[in-house]
């Protein structure tokens, strides 16, 4: 062993003993339990041990071994930073391949224990692994942590089973990861994934037929006597055992609060329309029944007998018009609250209702703080706002059945960040027209944007006007200061410059969230700043606030090659023809909001009867015309909306991601 190895060995053993407090613990026998990317392992020797016996007249392939081994305990003690200091002197020095597979395992692990912003340093240790040595188990985990914290499900669930887990324990993994992906991406895998098919069978039965509950136990009980010995079919998850002990809500009376007079009338009224459309379509005609009667309001009341075991019954109320005290009273002998809309409404009613009420309320609130009375903090002006559900639940009380249900289009800005994260794009530009939605859009947006490790910080503009937007954009682009530079060029050469402006490169796609008119603008401002001569181009995408569905071939061409979210309902070629063509000879002058509106309410009725399995099961969803909807543990609806692009003059469907 050379002079210089030596040195560098005796420094790391000295610093690290230094610096090692208690050292009468040598030679005691410690068991700990660390983070879960390692495994649980027996130490039968601390870290003093190993250190001092590396200081032994050992040969050089013994004090290295003890070293690791040291290395190795440290991390068990907990003290990874001290592990990591005296691996990085020791790597080098290494000679034998066994040992510099095991040290790199060591250091992959710290680093992981200490911060999942070093992603990329294990991604690189891991690579430079040439041979496992029996340490399979070992990386396969570390793998593992590097696909979760990409989101990569299903190879994250693939490489967990070479893991050396204990077998219940990572069925339970697996199966958690395997229900975060949809119904097309499991179909996908089951015919490619032999050794995961048990939890992508029994996820498919869930997606396709949980809101059948006769024949998803039929489903369910094939799928067990396919795999008798499996530990999923031993340890059915919690949440489907609650739900097959459920019941479908039986609302057979009920209330709709909406606001029907004063400044949310037209909002109100889209609401109704499209509740009663839904009502409509499940009876199968669309005559009054000799039932029929007049609410409050004067407007015409339906109720029907649908078959000869149910009878419902549906009353609308003006919200508006009545305290929380006195729709109390009113609504006491209906089973299922609709609505209200204004989120201190919502907040007021909540408090006085009694506890089994089932509501299913059309907006979201924060719950146990006081609300703003502002109209504008209440209710946008085209779209409910959005706030955090805190569920406060009693310890001696069943938790209430309360559900929100928003257009939040907060929804549309996480989906956009892990849409874009999941194509791969690191570097987004955000241009956010200068009000309170689209400002809350792009801060949530930023902030979805950096849960993800090494997540840059997103540049984000705010424009005033028409004349702000072409000054910014041409800033953040660097096209002013590329002009600049051409007439620069001209001033020095003395002659006639021909030059193209060029666009900064460090970015791979910008963001907009403006209303359809200023998108109109911005689209071509941006296309026109590109510069030709890039080798890709950037990607431009938006929310439903960018499109409308009333834009004529004309404006769509000025969004050509925007890639934006919606509403299956506002887009062309959806599954509700019919009820289109109806809706426009009703409403023919109708706008794109309450359009929005109408599919919300359309929605609300038809999900009244599905809202407790849902929220047992948050991986199932169910399609409407407002996109395909979840709903969380705490109550809350929450949409994944499909994608489209205009391509030209017409806008394409593209795949949900």
């Amino acid at each position: 062993m050379s002079f210089r190895t030596f040195v560098i060995f005796c420094i790391a053993i000295l610093c690290l003993l230094s610096c090692t407090s208690n050292p009468n613990r040598q030679g005691q026998h410690t068991t700990v339990k660390v983070n879960k990317v390692t495994e649980v392992t027996e130490v039968t020797k601390d870290s003093h041990y190993y250190l001092n016996q590396a200081k032994q007249n050992y040969d050089a392939y013994r004090r290295n071994d003890f070293l690791i081994q040291a290395a190795e305990a440290l991390k068990f003690e907990q003290k990874c930073n001290k592990s990591i200091k005296m691996l990085k002197v020791l790597k080098p020095e290494l000679q034998d391949n066994r040992h510099y597979t095991h040290a790199s395992i060591i250091l992959a692990e710290c680093y992981l224990i200490l911060s999942d912003k070093t992603l990329e340093k294990v991604e690189n240790i891991l690579f430079n692994i040439s041979n496992t040595y029996g340490y399979q188990g070992r990386i396969a985990l570390l793998k593992t942590k590097i696909h979760v914290n990409k989101k990569q499900w299903l190879t994250a669930a693939k490489v967990l089973q070479g893991t050396d887990l204990e077998a219940l324990e990572k069925s339970k993994i697996t199966w958690r990861w395997i229900s975060k992906l949809d119904l097309i991406e499991l179909e996908k895998a089951r015919l490619s994934e032999p050794e995961l098919q048990p939890w992508l069978q029994l996820a498919i039965i869930i997606k396709r037929f949980a809101l059948e509950p006769k024949l998803f136990n039929q489903q369910l009980i094939d799928w067990q006597s396919r795999h008798l010995e499996h530990p999923l079919v031993n340890n059915i998850p919690a949440e489907i055992e609650k739900s097959l002990l459920q019941s479908p809500i039986q609302a057979k009376r009920i209330a709709v609060l909406l606001p029907l007079t004063g400044r949310l009338a037209n909002q109100g009224v889209a609401i109704k329309e499209g509740i009663l459309a839904a009502y409509l379509e499940s009876t199968q005609s669309t005559e009054p029944s000799q039932n029929n009667f007049f609410d409050d309001s004067g407007l015409l009341d339906y109720a029907t007998q649908n078959n000869p075991q149910e009878y419902r019954e549906i009353r609308f109320f003006d919200s508006a018009l009545k305290t929380s005290q006195q729709i109390n009273l009113l609504v006491a002998d209906f089973d299922v609250i609709l609505g209200p809309l204004v989120k201190q409404k919502i907040t007021e009613l909540t408090a006085v209702l009694p506890k089994d009420k089932i509501i299913l309320a059309l907006n979201r609130v924060q719950l146990g703080t006081e609300t703003s009375p502002r109209l504008r903090d209440e209710l946008d002006t085209t779209l409910p706002t959005t706030g955090v559900v805190n569920m406060l639940e009693e310890s001696n009380l069943p938790s209430p059945e309360h559900y929100y249900f928003s257009l939040a289009p907060e929804d549309e800005a996480q989906q956009l960040a892990s849409h874009m994260q999941q194509k791969q794009l690191i570097r987004p530009i955000i241009f956010a027209a200068d009000n309170p939605t689209t400002q809350r859009m792009a801060q949530t947006f930023i902030a979805n944007w950096q849960k993800t490790p090494n997540a840059t910080v997103p540049d984000l503009i705010i424009f005033t006007d028409n004349k702000d937007m072409r000054i910014r954009v041409s800033e953040m682009l660097d096209v002013a200061q590329s002009k600049q530079r051409i007439r620069q060029m001209e001033i020095l050469s003395d002659v006639e410059v021909f030059g193209v402006e060029r666009n900064r490169r460090d970015i791979d796609a910008i963001v907009l969230f403006a209303n359809p008119e200023q998108t109109q603008l911005l689209n071509p401002i941006i296309e026109a700043s590109l510069s030709p001569f890039a080798r890709k181009s950037l990607s431009v995408f938006a929310s439903s606030r960018s499109y409308s569905s009333d834009l004529n071939n004309n404006n769509l061409r000025d969004l050509r090659n925007l890639t934006f979210t919606d509403m299956p309902w506002m887009l062309p070629d959806h599954n509700w023809q019919n009820l289109a063509k109806q809706t426009t000879q009703l409403w023919p002058q109708k706008q794109g909001t309450l359009m929005r509106l109408f599919a919300m309410g359309f929605d609300a009725y038809n999900l009244l009867p599905n809202l407790r399995r849902l929220k047992t099961l948050p991986q199932l969803t169910s399609s409407g015309l407002t996109g395909s909807l979840n709903v969380d543990e705490h109550g809350v609806l929450h949409r994944r909306l499909p994608w489209a692009k205009v391509v030209q003059d017409r806008v394409k469907l593209l795949a949900m991601d």
